[in-house]
């Protein structure tokens, strides 16, 4: 295990991010998730990115003992990063909590105490229950998130009311079975994660954040390639019921 573990902190926290030309979002972001206190690790994995990241990243290595970062050679994939991250977190690490979060301020690190207050094996940090917000969203993007979620969660029959959130907090156990049975390679990942969290009987909580839309840099959703990737998961699974 990665000797940097032995910090004084004893959280069993990390976080796990996954990154790709992010240079206007990092740094704050890792400065704020560092001056949360609960946090023992961060774990980056960078899709190559080209626009100076990675070199900020190392910067801040020199002041924080507790980040590291996987390099990967490209563009493989949402589903494929965190699928490798989990696999670095239960190598390296000997943690308890994993918080997954996206790298472009759009999940705020203030909400993670208040996630990690949960002791299911799922925690979402969901959109649509009550006390949740949205900010800066244009409707076609609300159209689109609330559509998929609707069609996987009926199709599926999945409880969940937030099955494509990318906020999330996982028990070790929970990193254990995605990490070993999950198979999709981009953003549908997030729905065959619940799904495989019902199918084994994992409990799972929702719990309400405010969501706010990068204000810089390009999202990495890509139009509708990522939503026909995940409605192409969905019906391969309806199919195998």
């Amino acid at each position: 295990m990665i000797e940097a573990r032995k910090r004084g902190s004893s959280s069993g926290v990390i976080v796990l991010i996954p990154t790709y030309n992010e240079v206007d979002n990092i740094e704050p972001l890792i400065h704020s998730l560092e001056n949360q206190g609960c946090i023992e690790w961060i774990q980056i994995v960078d899709d190559n990115s080209t626009d100076g990241t990675l070199e900020i990243l190392s910067t801040l290595q020199e002041k924080y003992d507790n980040l590291f970062v996987h390099p990967r050679p490209g563009l493989l994939g949402l589903g494929t990063a965190l699928k490798d991250g989990f696999h670095l977190a239960l190598e390296n690490f000997p943690f308890k909590r994993l918080v997954q979060m996206d790298g472009d301020l759009s999940h705020d690190p203030n909400d993670i105490p208040t996630m990690l207050l949960s002791g299911a094996n799922v925690v979402i940090g969901s959109r649509y229950v009550l006390g949740s917000r949205i900010v800066g969203w244009s409707m076609y993007r609300k159209l689109m998130s609330r559509g998929a979620n609707f069609l996987a969660r009926t199709l599926l029959g999945l409880r969940a009311r937030d099955v494509t959130s990318g906020f999330r907090v996982y028990s070790r156990r929970a990193v254990e079975i995605i990490a070993e049975e999950a198979n999709c390679k981009g953003y549908e990942f997030q729905v065959e994660v619940v799904w495989l969290a019902e199918k084994w009987g994992l409990d799972i909580e929702e719990v309400p954040i405010t969501f706010t839309e990068r204000l810089r840099g390009k999202s990495k959703l890509r139009d509708l390639s990522e939503v026909k990737r995940l409605i192409t998961f969905v019906l391969k699974k309806v199919v195998s019921m």
